[in-house]
C-alpha cells in the first residue's frame, strides 16, 4: 500500500485533509514536529474508521521524502515561500507526486515553473489547491473556454477565515513583503499594494470591499484565461482609505529580509492567528472582459463545512466600457 503524507497534519487543514483521505486505498501518514499533537491527531483520525494512519516526528520532512520514498506529499504548511519549492523538488527527485495550498504569487508562479522538470521525472506537481486559487481559476474556466481570449480579467477572494494557524498570517507577510503586482500588456508590472478597489455586489445582497494583493489567484487566472490585463483582488487585507494608504509602506518595509523573517519568527513563536472574518459563506469572484466591450462575471460560493469541490456558480453577461 502506498503512502500519502501530511506534511502538518496537526493543524486544521491537516487534520481535514486526513479525514478526507480515509478510505482512499493508501496508507495516511501524518508528519510533523510535536510527537504528542500527532498523536492526538493519529488517534482522532483512526476514531473515524478506516487504516490506523502512521506518524513521523520530524524537523526536516523535506529531508525524510528522499528515503521514505511517498506516493504523495500533501504540504500544508506555511509561509509557502519558504517551502513550496524545497519541498516539490524533493518529490521530484524521489519520484512523488506534491500538492500544496499556497495562496501566495510568488510560490505558486515558482511551481507552475517547474513543469517541464516535473514532466520528465513523471511527477504531478500541484499548487494553490486552496478554496482561493482553486475557485478562482475555475471560474475564469468557466467563463472563457470556448472563447476567444478576453481583453482583461479581474480576479477576487473573499473567504470567511475563522481558526486558522500562525502558519497563515506568516504566508500574509510574506504576501506584502512582495508588493503590489499586476498584468499589463502582457507582462508583469509592480503597482501599489492595496491598489485597484472594487466593491464586489454578491447573489446574498452583501457587498464585499476587495483591493488588489499579489495572491495566486492572479498567476491562475492569467494561465486560464489568456488576457493581457489581469487583476487579482482580496478582501484579507484592510480595505479602508487609511489602510490602503499604509499599505505600500508596510510592504516596503517588509521587504528588507532581516525585518522579514523576524516578524514571522515573531508570529511563529507566539502563535499569532489572522484576524477572523465571520460568516459561512466563502465567495470568489471573476470578470472577463472582450473585445467591443462585452463583459461576463460570476461568482462561487463555498459553503463552511461543504467540501471544496461542491460549489455554485452564478455567472452574467453584459455590454461594459473600459473600466
Amino acid at each position: 500500500m502506498g503512502e500519502i503524507w501530511i506534511i502538518g497534519a496537526t493543524g486544521r487543514a491537516g487534520r481535514n485533509i486526513g479525514a478526507e483521505l480515509r478510505g482512499c486505498g493508501h496508507r495516511i501518514v501524518l508528519v510533523g514536529r510535536n510527537a504528542q499533537r500527532l498523536a492526538e491527531a493519529a488517534a482522532a483520525l483512526e476514531a473515524l474508521g478506516g487504516a490506523p494512519p502512521r506518524t513521523l516526528i520530524t524537523d526536516d520532512p523535506v529531508g525524510r521524502i528522499a528515503t521514505g520514498g511517498p506516493d504523495v506529499v500533501v504540504n500544508t504548511v506555511g509561509p509557502f515561500g519558504a517551502t513550496t519549492i524545497p519541498t516539490a523538488r524533493a518529490c521530484v527527485a524521489a519520484g512523488s507526486h506534491y500538492v500544496d495550498l499556497a495562496n501566495e504569487f510568488q510560490p505558486v508562479r515558482s511551481l507552475l515553473e517547474l513543469d517541464s522538470v516535473a514532466r520528465a521525472a513523471g511527477s504531478t506537481l500541484v499548487t494553490g489547491a486552496g478554496f482561493g486559487t482553486l475557485a478562482s481559476e475555475a471560474l475564469v474556466y468557466e467563463l472563457c473556454t470556448g472563447r476567444p481570449a478576453p481583453i482583461r480579467v479581474r480576479v477576487a477572494a473573499m473567504p470567511v477565515v475563522d481558526g486558522l494557524g500562525s502558519a497563515v498570517l506568516a504566508s500574509a507577510v510574506d504576501a506584502a513583503a512582495t508588493g503590489g503586482l499586476t498584468y499589463q500588456n502582457g507582462r508583469l508590472v509592480r503597482t501599489r499594494l492595496g491598489a485597484h478597489p472594487h466593491h464586489i455586489p454578491l447573489p446574498d445582497g452583501t457587498t464585499r470591499a476587495t483591493v488588489a494583493v499579489p495572491t495566486g489567484e492572479l498567476e491562475a487566472a492569467r494561465r486560464a484565461s489568456g488576457a493581457d490585463e489581469v487583476i487579482a483582488t482580496s478582501s484579507e487585507v484592510p480595505t479602508g482609505r487609511v489602510a490602503r494608504a499604509a499599505l505600500p509602506i508596510v510592504g516596503a518595509v517588509l521587504r528588507v529580509d532581516a525585518v522579514r523573517r523576524n516578524v514571522i519568527r515573531i508570529v511563529d513563536r507566539w502563535q499569532l492567528t489572522p484576524p477572523s472574518t465571520p460568516g459561512e459563506v466563502s465567495w470568489a469572484y471573476a470578470s472577463a472582459e472582450w473585445q467591443g466591450g462585452e463583459r461576463t462575471q460570476g461568482v462561487v460560493a463555498h459553503r463552511r463545512g461543504l467540501p471544496v469541490h461542491q460549489p455554485c456558480c452564478r455567472h452574467s453577461r453584459g455590454k461594459a466600457g473600459r473600466r
